[in-house]
């Protein structure tokens, strides 16, 4: 069974894209925001839930811009063990694309989850996106809800 997830891709005023450094990583890496799906809970009412959570960011906050059409799916190097007793060989990840259209001050982190944030250009995303896979993925997403990002643009 695979554990479904979304991430929340945003871009600012800028197309800069919003990345978060999570309690439980190290200062140098930073991820797209997201969270798990809920039972009885749809992709698109989780990311929203979640990116009020985590960061203070409602819906009035963000221009829906996209949505991924196909999840991307990975298996876990070894079997995670949920909360609820539901062993998880893998996780399914929706992806949506944002405009955020709020102000700076609307984002508020979540104490004990969200270390800080950051709006980073996508040439630069290189430098925070460095768990395996990380990058490539997450450049894929991205090129197909934004598609006038340059994909050379990442070296």
């Amino acid at each position: 069974m695979f554990r479904k997830g979304v991430s929340a891709i945003i871009i600012d005023n800028k197309n800069e894209f919003l990345l978060v450094n999570l309690e439980s990583f190290e200062d140098k890496y930073f991820a797209i925001p997201g969270g798990g799906v809920e039972q009885e809970e749809t992709p698109r009412d989780a990311v929203y839930r979640e990116l009020n959570e985590e960061l203070g960011i409602k819906q009035k906050d963000l221009q829906i811009v996209g949505q991924s059409d196909i999840p991307l799916k990975f298996k876990f190097k070894v079997i995670k063990l949920n909360r609820d007793g539901v062993k998880y060989e893998g996780s399914e990840r929706y992806f949506f694309g944002f405009k955020f259209v709020g102000s700076e001050s609307d984002i508020k982190l979540q104490e004990g989850e969200i270390r800080s944030y950051k709006w980073v250009s996508y040439e630069n995303l290189k430098n925070f996106l460095l768990f395996d896979n990380q990058l490539v993925e997450t450049a894929e997403k991205i090129l197909e809800i934004f598609p006038f990002v340059k994909e050379d643009s990442i070296a």
